[in-house]
């Protein structure tokens, strides 16, 4: 009877958690290393160009696009005027409290393992200037079922290109929920 109880305590949290259960944290998953390129989206001639980015869905947005609006972690900013290019998280945009979060952090793309888990470590409201150093991406919340959900990618420049306003990184994510590895398990 204790058995069953467990079990289906273990099912009742693994499905309520997100939409797939594998990806509650439980489940394994591979580092697809993705190269993106955003284009600042405080100059008018990049308009229709993607300058967002959605780390659950991994894949870029249009900030402009109405059907994008609160579905991205970070966008592109800066770089007109002489301004340097920033890293801005969703809350930063907008009066609407967000989770999405942006930190710097020191080490190398392919040795760090752990996103950081206090929530200090993060610029939730603020653009961040980018430098030539790793960066762990927090998404904003979803709420899957009743419950919270987080993800975590690490983000490594390759160019910062200041005169075009353009930034080309690469970046893992990973997709099991409120998860922070960096590295897969088999990895490890």
């Amino acid at each position: 009877m204790h058995r069953r109880i467990t079990a289906a305590l273990l099912a009742a949290i693994v499905t309520t958690a997100c939409d797939d259960p594998i990806d509650f944290g439980f489940g394994e998953w591979d580092a697809e290393v993705d190269t993106v390129t955003l284009y600042t989206v405080d100059r008018p001639e990049y308009q229709g160009l993607p300058s967002a980015y959605d780390i659950r869905a991994t894949r870029t947005l249009r900030v402009e696009d109405p059907a994008a609006t609160g579905q991205w972690d970070f966008a592109l900013t800066g770089g007109d005027g002489g301004e340097p290019l920033t890293l801005t998280p969703l809350g930063a945009f907008f009066d609407v409290p967000s989770h999405a979060g942006i930190a710097a952090v020191s080490g190398t793309f392919e040795a760090l393992e752990e996103a950081p888990t206090d929530s200090a470590s993060y610029a939730i409201d603020a653009p961040i200037v980018l430098t030539d150093t790793l960066y762990v991406i927090r998404s904003r919340v979803g709420s899957v079922q009743g419950s919270s959900c987080f993800n975590f990618a690490k983000v490594d420049p390759l160019v910062i290109d200041q005169v075009a306003g353009t930034f080309t990184f690469r970046i893992t994510a990973n997709p099991n929920c409120n998860d922070s590895a960096l590295i897969p398990p088999e990895d490890d």
